[in-house]
């Protein structure tokens, strides 16, 4: 069998504010453009939430990170899953659109597992947009894309910003989704042994193989088991925390399990520490892992409404032999 899900398209994130957001990531962080479309029933037929008909409105805003498409969502109403997730969880990451050899295929499959509708809608006549409840095998949702061979990105209703952007980007590529779960094994089984998805190189963070290890800044010891594996070029991390103390920890405490963050690629570590520095992005959770890769959580949740990863590999990383890999 191949892997259902071939690529990685979208992160989308829910917002409270468009406007304020998308103006953050323009004028800060030099993400974008963004082009902006409303989605109600005048743009969007046959529309459902669980599975039921019922129409709902949100405004949105995409723009390129590295050839991943990043999407931000702004509810309108109380109705659609955008709603009960910032309602639940606050503003974050609400999905991630994953490609797949077909939308027929992937419907197929979707029936086949049980795997419901979370919302759909059918979108200018030529595009299906449809959310999956992977939450209890991936613990996220997961969209669909449906377009048809007439689809075409429509011309937006707004462009911010209006004249042409200014500057480079720091964060130009998606790297990483990392997912934290309550069941390392048996997340990764799901993933493999259903999905297709994998292998699976699994590594053990401790004191033992990391050192300088902070969380909020603090120096503090921390452990974890983690798996990683390949998604059409992003990698896909399933961390799950061995102890009270990290971030990771404190996430699925909070909110359960779901993308905690994810990696952004920048020109260069030391370009984004001297950004996190003069624009005050405070560390979230930091390690320094076999003496030559840095790993520097950010909190960039106020401004992308996501914890960002910094990756500072040094010359002489090269990733180790893990400790097992799924399946062997």
């Amino acid at each position: 069998m191949k892997p259902i899900f071939t690529k990685v398209l979208q992160v989308g994130v829910v917002v409270k504010d468009l406007d304020q957001t998308m103006k953050v990531y323009a004028d800060k962080y030099r993400i974008g453009p963004w082009a902006v479309y409303e989605f109600n029933q005048d743009t969007v037929a046959d529309m459902s939430v669980g599975g039921k008909r019922m129409d709902y409105a949100m405004r949105l805003a995409v723009a390129d990170i590295g050839g991943v498409q990043w999407e931000l969502i702004e509810p309108l109403d109380e109705i659609s899953d955008y709603a009960r997730f910032l309602k639940e969880y606050g503003e974050g990451i609400h999905h991630v659109a994953l490609d797949t050899v077909s939308y027929e295929s992937a419907l197929e499959f979707c029936k086949k597992n049980g795997l419901g509708p979370v919302q759909y809608g059918y979108w200018g006549k030529n595009f299906h947009y449809d959310y999956r409840d992977t939450r209890d095998d991936m613990k996220c949702i997961v969209e669909l894309y449906g377009p048809e061979e007439s689809f075409k990105w429509p011309e937006p209703v707004a462009v911010y910003p209006e004249k042409p952007m200014q500057g480079k980007t720091i964060f130009t590529k998606v790297l990483q989704v990392g997912v934290v779960v309550k069941d390392l094994d048996q997340a990764m089984k799901v993933y493999a042994d259903k999905y297709e998805i994998g292998p699976w190189a699994v590594y053990e963070f401790n004191q033992d193989t990391v050192a300088d290890m902070s969380v909020g800044g603090k120096r503090m010891d921390y452990a974890m088991r983690l798996a990683v594996a390949d998604i059409g070029g992003v990698q896909w991390e399933l961390i799950e925390p061995l102890d009270e103390i990290s971030d990771y920890a404190r996430f699925l405490k909070e909110y359960g399990e779901g993308i905690h963050h994810v990696a952004l690629d920048t020109v260069s570590y030391e370009s984004a520490l001297e950004f996190c520095k003069k624009n005050g992005l405070g560390l979230v959770q930091y390690g320094y892992w076999g003496k030559n890769f840095h790993y520097d959580y950010r909190d960039t949740r106020d401004d992308m409404k996501c914890i960002v990863e910094l990756y500072g590999p040094e010359e002489s990383f090269k990733w180790p032999e893990p400790v097992a890999v799924y399946p062997n």
